[in-house]
């Protein structure tokens, strides 16, 4: 996590909580629901979200829940272009799935990776954008790679509370290594970094074989550097 800024704004925190919230949810949701897991007033939830609902961030259905908005359609389409990420990198990612079952690109956010691309072997590409839910950083290559990116101190920060001690010591080795590779129950997930500092990672599943991974490795650092060099 980022350090708080000594005058932060609350109400721009929480409306931006309810926010993120609601668009994680694939069903409309109610104020209430959304109080109870943010832990928050209903009341305040409401007014943020009634709020969202003038500035067409959200809309009310029938049932009186709410959903994500065209506005929120609309920023999305305006970052996706405005960072080019997914533009830059969709070449390689078709490049990738030629190579390995199943090929991704994705960012950290908290203790979550965000897929902005995940393909699996049956999927058509224009399938492996977005739709993925948020996943847990530490059962994904490409969220371990990221965390090795951070410093010590913010991984404990972001994990307050939780026994930070077995994933400090696989981070070591991922910063060692300057890959991180995952071992699942039956298959290996190999990740790279993009970018200095990075700000997202390129990876390969679904790999069965561990004299597979250093001609993939290869290829994912060779992509990646292509993806941040036509970035610069």
């Amino acid at each position: 996590m980022n350090q708080l800024p000594a005058q932060k704004v609350d109400g721009l925190i929480d409306g931006m909580a309810v926010l993120q919230e609601l668009a994680a949810d694939r069903n409309p949701v109610s104020g209430l629901a959304l109080a109870r897991k943010l832990n928050m007033s209903p009341v305040r939830v409401n007014r943020l979200l009634k709020t969202f609902a003038y500035l067409g961030y959200a809309y009310q259905t029938a049932s009186r829940k709410y959903a994500v908005g065209p506005a929120i359609h609309v920023m999305a389409a305006q970052t996706l272009g405005a960072s080019g990420l997914l533009r830059r990198a969709f070449e390689y990612l078709e490049l990738l799935s030629h190579e390995a079952p199943t090929v991704a690109l994705g960012v950290l956010w908290k203790k979550q990776v965000c897929y902005l691309f995940h393909k699996g072997q049956s999927m058509k590409m224009g399938a492996g954008i977005g739709g993925h839910s948020l996943y847990d950083a530490r059962e994904s290559s490409v969220g371990m790679a990221l965390l090795a990116e951070l410093h010590n101190d913010r991984i404990r920060a972001i994990y307050e509370g939780e026994d930070t001690g077995p994933m400090l010591e696989k981070l070591d080795q991922v910063r060692r290594d300057g890959y991180a590779l995952l071992h699942h129950s039956d298959h290996y997930s190999l990740a790279v970094t993009i970018g200095q500092p990075a700000y997202a990672a390129l990876a390969v599943s679904g790999v069965h074989s561990k004299d597979e991974i250093p001609a993939l490795l290869e290829k994912l650092r060779h992509y990646s550097d292509m993806i941040e060099k036509q970035n610069a």
